[in-house]
Formats: C-alpha cells, sequence, structure tokens
C-alpha cells in the first residue's frame, strides 16, 4: 500500500483503471457465457420451458422480443405486441415436380395467421425452394444462426429452427477473458515495481548494476508502454465478448 501511495498520479490512475476492468470484464463474461439460447439476429434469445411450451426471449435492436413455441406453432411478440402466429405443416402437394418419385422427400409448408407464408421441398436435411423457377438451397438442418433484420419479421428458416429445436450457443469467448486477466496482472506488477523490473534488466547488461538509474527518455519509454498495454488489455476484453462461441 505504502508503494501504491509513493508512485505518481499517472501510474496510480492505470492501476486503478486495470482493477476496475478486471473485475467489470469478469462480471461481464461469467454472465455472458452463462447466456446459452437462440441466436437470433445477432442477439442470445434466452430458452426457458413451462406448460409444454419453449420460450426464446431477449432484446434485439433494443426490442424485448419472443418467441413462444408449442407444437409445431410459434408465436411472436416484439415489445408486447403480437407479430403473428406461425404454423408448419407438412403436405405433399407442394413437393417440387421434379422431386415426386425421389425417396426421403416431403413438402413443408408455413402459414402466418392462417395464410401460406412459405413452401419448401425438404430432402434429408436440406431445404429447396422454388424463386421464379429457380431451385435455391436455402438451408442446412438446425445448426447456425438465424437470418434476417428486422426482429418482427423473421424469416421461414428462423421459424422450421425454432419448430425443430434450434441449437444453443452463447456469445464470448472465455480464452479472451482469461488472456486479459493475465496481462492485467503483468501489467500491474510492471508499473508497481517498475525499478525491480529495470534492474534486473541491468543485472543482465552490467555488473554495477546497483548504481545505475533510468534516463528520463527510458521513463517516457515506460510510461507509453503502459498506456499500450492498457489499451491493448482493454481490446481483449472487449474483441472476445464479440466474438460467437
Amino acid at each position: 500500500m505504502k508503494r501504491f501511495r509513493e508512485m505518481d498520479w499517472y501510474r496510480r490512475t492505470l492501476v486503478i483503471l486495470l482493477l476496475i476492468m478486471m473485475v467489470g470484464f469478469s462480471i461481464v463474461y461469467i454472465t455472458t457465457l452463462h447466456r446459452w439460447g437462440f441466436e437470433y439476429i445477432d442477439t442470445i434469445l434466452v430458452k426457458s420451458e413451462a406448460n409444454g411450451s419453449v420460450t426464446y426471449s431477449g432484446k434485439v435492436h433494443g426490442k424485448e422480443t419472443v418467441f413462444t413455441v408449442t407444437g409445431n406453432t410459434v408465436n411472436l411478440t416484439v415489445d408486447g405486441r403480437d407479430e403473428g402466429t406461425y404454423t408448419y405443416a407438412e403436405d405433399s402437394s407442394v413437393i417440387l415436380e421434379s422431386m415426386k418419385n425421389e425417396e426421403d422427400v416431403k413438402g413443408e409448408v408455413i402459414y402466418k395467421d392462417g395464410k401460406v407464408f412459405f413452401t419448401a421441398t425438404r430432402e434429408d436435411h436440406y431445404i429447396l425452394h422454388t424463386d421464379e423457377g429457380h431451385v435455391i438451397l436455402l438451408m442446412g438442418h438446425d445448426s447456425g444462426s438465424a437470418e434476417g433484420n428486422d426482429p418482427a419479421h423473421p424469416t421461414a428458416q428462423t421459424i422450421i429452427m425454432l419448430i425443430e429445436g434450434p441449437t444453443l450457443t452463447h456469445h464470448g469467448a472465455g480464452q479472451f477473458w482469461l488472456i486479459g486477466l493475465f496481462f492485467s496482472v503483468v501489467v500491474i506488477v510492471s508499473i508497481i515495481f517498475a525499478q525491480e523490473v529495470f534492474d534486473l534488466g541491468m543485472m543482465l547488461k552490467v555488473r554495477d548494476y546497483s548504481s545505475s538509474e533510468p534516463t528520463e527518455l527510458e521513463k517516457m519509454t515506460w510510461y507509453a508502454g503502459w498506456t499500450m498495454a492498457v489499451i491493448a488489455v482493454a481490446y481483449f476484453y472487449v474483441i472476445g465478448l464479440t466474438l460467437p462461441n
């Protein structure tokens, strides 16, 4: 504590900032890494189950978004407003003509509020649909993240993923958190024990290292290095939170 008080204000500020980041980002990382759910428009919708239904909820673009899945039906609310009920059904009449005689093929229809929203042909784990006469590969099974930009207008891919049970994931890469903590400690030690670090370096260069003193230029280099290190540590913390699982 005495050593800390004897340091100048800038070194004390850097140490305090690093300690705040260690505590603050640890809380954020622990919360984020435990937030498992369905990735929808770069947001994790947390899964919960009750009364035979599965709910995925969270804020998308600042709007409270909730998908409630009951059997083959998906109800969507955004900011408390009902944005539609989607119902999935199999229908052989929508199978592409060129695939009607093939095995393991089925037709799929999604209705929105009773009206046809999407039709497709499913072959194994792949969904095909026609767009102006062209056959297009839409998606593969239930993995990955959902497409779209407007939380109130999910794509057919999103509805099918919800019906089938999406692969759950979370944001954040824990290794970046650990790297940030490690380098935070290293930088704090180098700031608090700057003279000892300097003496150790001189010990490897000259015999009478105890009489050596850092020049003003060397001290300026220390401060520049510490500042860049703090910025780099903050960068590691932040970038780790943006990475997918």
